[in-house]
């Protein structure tokens, strides 16, 4: 999947991509995924990642969709 501009599946206004910011930890890096029933590796405390999370926000009704970019 690209991260190029998206048209709103609302009201077909321009989606651009945005970066989410975890506060929390106050941070910038790339928001991962895993499996619902993902099990901590052993080793480590670290859940397997699957992919990517892409966010875009719509122009014109600031919808906010998520996608998932696998690794593959």
């Amino acid at each position: 999947m690209s991260r190029e501009d998206k048209q709103c599946p609302d009201c077909d206004g321009t989606m651009k991509p945005v970066k989410l910011i975890d506060k929390a930890l106050n941070t910038h890096e790339d928001v991962e995924y895993t499996v619902p029933d993902a099990k901590r590796g052993l080793g480590s405390s670290q859940f397997p990642i699957e992919g990517k999370v892409a966010a875009f926000m719509c122009d014109s009704c600031e919808r906010m969709p998520l996608y998932g970019q696998s690794k593959e």
